[in-house]
């Protein structure tokens, strides 16, 4: 058995069934073995960055390691963005490389790899020898796991046709139970909310397991139940579900934070995004911080405790008080007839759309069984985060967690395959999209169900309204664009340009359920700007009457 079989045999007994990749010939010996023999769907991507952002996002929506395969050299320097990414999503995915010969110095394609990859913040697993590989790509696949982040298994060329040792057995994820909270915190934290009339449970991604013991704890104490942005979706159906805590919070959601008294944090890190920059504390409330991590108490809490976020919530639930709390008529009826996009006045005009009317016909016209993936930028992140529904967590892939853009759409691609019974909205900007379009012809030769809205302002949004902000020529922000319709189609793509509100409602046949790829280039004003730009560029508060998206 060779070495290429012998790493293609460890990743399909690993249970591997899809990756992601681009050839070459350092690879190419590997992905034939894991097609030929075992069966794998190989996706050819454009480029590497998408290869990996593919893996990244397959993981992310399906639940399981991520994938992807480039050969030496220019090609896995092509990947550093992904790989940086998917590491600080902390993502479990494996990048098969290639690597040229030891030595090899005249090779125009060799670079010391593990220098590349060391600075992204995911690992190095070299297939040591041919006797060893098999073991390494063990290895990789357990370090992907156990360390939660990309592992590139770096195996040199000329091992590849060797005789390898034999495969070893495999590795099988089985995480020990977190320890439950010391019985005297735990009792602690029952006086805390025995004492609280507005109730606020706050569940991060270290909670997702605890679902049914935290709605049940909601419930006997009268709290409100709210998410991390990455937990979005984690309490869909619960009547006092407020959504996300943070700068993306909906009207009411934030409105009813703030005025809490006492904010219980489960498996989240209460960073400054969770915290809105501390906005979110305007009432001073008790702050308890739930976390299997110590290093996740890193804000201040009046009281922290150690231990698995579910343990916790069902003993609460067994000692607290009942307590109505938030949960009373008014506040139910307030966030049952809450709709996003009703807090102002449509503002768009001749130039084209109000952004967060867009957003709202999305949130209507996309089926709810869904997976939304977002995008960096000043359209593409916040108004979608806040106003697109999800039906679980694993419905919403947030590929800007190393504040770039143009990752989305290959995320999305990553994330269509992985669960192909939904359809997958990616929301991207005009500026984004220029840089990873190439991969809208993988998602085509997939048939893909993916709905690509371009949210089309013709320039770089975020540096227009800051250079706006700054008093600055804007000149330079403004970039034309070609008609994304077009090229769509050219790519073999469905795809509509809409201009006015009246066009946008006449969508929902088209993307509500696409039998393959849709394109939606959504013309955009640059007269209005979003809540989160408004907010934290100029310092206004949306509880001040002057408060308005819309330049005046």
């Amino acid at each position: 058995m060779r070495v290429a079989e012998a790493v293609a045999g460890v990743l399909a007994a690993h249970g591997v069934s899809c990756l992601f990749g681009v050839l070459g010939d350092g690879n190419l010996p590997i992905v034939d073995v894991l097609v030929r023999e075992h069966g794998a769907d190989y996706v050819p991507a454009a480029r590497e960055d998408g290869a990996v952002l593919m893996a990244d996002g397959y993981a992310r929506a399906g639940g399981r390691l991520g994938v992807a395969t480039v050969t030496h050299g220019p090609a896995l320097t092509n990947a550093v963005t992904a790989l940086t990414e998917a590491a600080r999503a902390r993502t479990p995915l494996v990048l098969v490389a290639a690597d040229t010969p030891p030595g090899d110095l005249r090779n125009p394609q060799a670079i010391d790899q593990e220098d590349v990859v060391r600075p992204t913040g995911a690992g190095v697993q070299w297939a040591h020898s041919a006797e060893s590989a098999a073991a390494d790509a063990v290895r990789a696949v357990r370090r992907a796991f156990t360390e939660r982040r990309p592992i590139v298994l770096n195996v040199p060329t000329p091992l590849l046709e060797r005789e390898a040792g034999d495969l070893p057995g495999t590795f099988r994820e089985d995480p020990a139970p977190a320890p439950p909270p010391r019985p005297e915190e735990a009792a602690r934290v029952t006086e805390l909310l025995g004492r609280a009339e507005r109730p606020v449970i706050v569940a991060g991604r270290g909670a997702l397991h605890a679902r049914d013991e935290l709605v049940a704890l909601g419930a006997r104490t009268g709290a409100l139940l709210a998410t991390t942005l990455k937990a979005k979706g984690l309490f869909t159906g619960e009547p006092f579900d407020i959504g996300v805590c943070g700068g993306f919070a909906t009207t009411p959601g934030r409105e009813l934070i703030r005025k809490s008294d006492l904010l219980l944090a489960v498996g989240a890190s209460l960073n400054s995004f969770t915290l809105d920059g501390g906005r979110m504390l305007a009432a001073n409330p008790v702050i308890v911080h739930n976390d299997v991590r110590p290093e996740a108490f890193e804000t201040p809490a009046d009281l922290r405790v150690l231990g698995d976020a579910g343990a916790l919530a069902a003993m609460l639930a067994d000692t607290a008080e009942p307590r109505t709390g938030w949960r009373t008529d008014d506040v139910a009826k307030r966030l049952g007839e809450y709709v996003y996009g009703s807090e102002y006045p449509d503002g768009g005009d001749e130039t084209g759309l109000d952004l967060h009317t867009v957003v709202a016909a999305l949130e209507r016209m996309v089926p709810r069984e869904r997976t939304v993936v977002v995008e960096g930028g000043h359209a593409a992140l916040s108004e979608p985060s806040r106003g697109l529904s999800v039906p679980d967590p694993r419905g919403f892939v947030f590929p800007v967690h190393f504040g770039s853009i143009g990752l989305g759409l290959a995320s999305a691609i990553g994330a269509a395959t992985a669960r192909p019974e939904r359809v997958t909205l990616a929301v991207t900007g005009d500026g984004a999209l220029m840089m990873n379009l190439a991969e809208l012809d993988t998602a085509v030769r997939r048939g893909l169900r993916l709905v690509v809205v371009v949210l089309n302002d013709g320039a770089f949004g975020y540096e227009y309204h800051n250079m706006l902000h700054r008093g600055m020529d804007t000149g330079l922000s403004l970039i034309p664009r070609p008609g994304f319709a077009a090229v769509a189609e050219a790519f073999g793509a469905r795809a509509a340009t809409v201009r006015t509100p009246a066009e946008l409602d006449g969508l929902r046949e088209l993307i509500a359920d696409p039998p393959g790829p849709v394109l939606v280039d959504a013309r955009l004003t640059r007269a209005v700007r979003t809540r989160w730009f408004a907010e934290h560029e100029n310092g206004l508060d949306p509880a001040d009457p002057d408060f308005r998206p819309r330049y005046r």
